[in-house]
């Protein structure tokens, strides 16, 4: 069994170990659903994240609030940001998405992935997310607990920041 979460408005890296672990098994597991069924694309390992922003990339990240309050981020680099969004679009081969396209369809990519790691995390939890915002690599990213997962199609680094409402004394584990 699972330690509560901290009881004040702290990051969740501050959470005991067990709890950071059960949280990168979940987003892993969650990135690796929405990766096989929308993108056809797959996980083929997951490792530590690496603390500073890669050239060339794109960060998507969404907020989120209710049972939990938090941020999911996603820094995916441009040729397999370009890989990802020609498969979900469906693009012939040798033909490449627009950078609008990519980049609304990494959005919906960072939006389905925070929700389906939210339903796994928290399964009875009630959650608001943001419109995904989108950057280009070079911001800080912010504390939290991290994986880096090498995909079919390149690398695509996933951070969750997560607190609990000073409301709510815990999560069950």
């Amino acid at each position: 069994m699972t330690e509560p979460m901290p009881t004040s408005d702290t990051a969740f890296s501050d959470a005991p170990a067990d709890s950071n672990d059960l949280m990168l098994s979940d987003v892993v597991g969650a990135a690796r659903d929405v990766l096989n069924v929308m993108f056809f694309s797959d996980v083929l390992e997951d490792a530590d994240a690496p603390p500073a922003p890669r050239p060339e990339t794109m960060q998507v990240y969404v907020k989120f609030e209710g049972d939990g309050v938090g941020e999911f981020r996603m820094e995916i680099d441009d040729p397999t940001a370009e890989s990802l969004a020609g498969s979900f679009l469906g693009a012939e081969p040798g033909s490449a998405p627009s950078p609008d396209e990519v980049q609304q369809v990494m959005g919906e990519l960072g939006n389905m992935v925070c929700g389906a790691f939210l339903s796994r995390y928290e399964k009875d939890g009630l959650f608001s997310l943001s419109s995904p915002t989108i950057e280009r690599a070079g911001a800080a990213m912010p504390s939290g607990v991290a994986r880096s997962l090498q995909l079919l199609d390149g690398t695509m680094d996933l951070r969750i920041n997560w607190s609990v409402p000073v409301d709510r004394p815990g999560l069950p584990g």
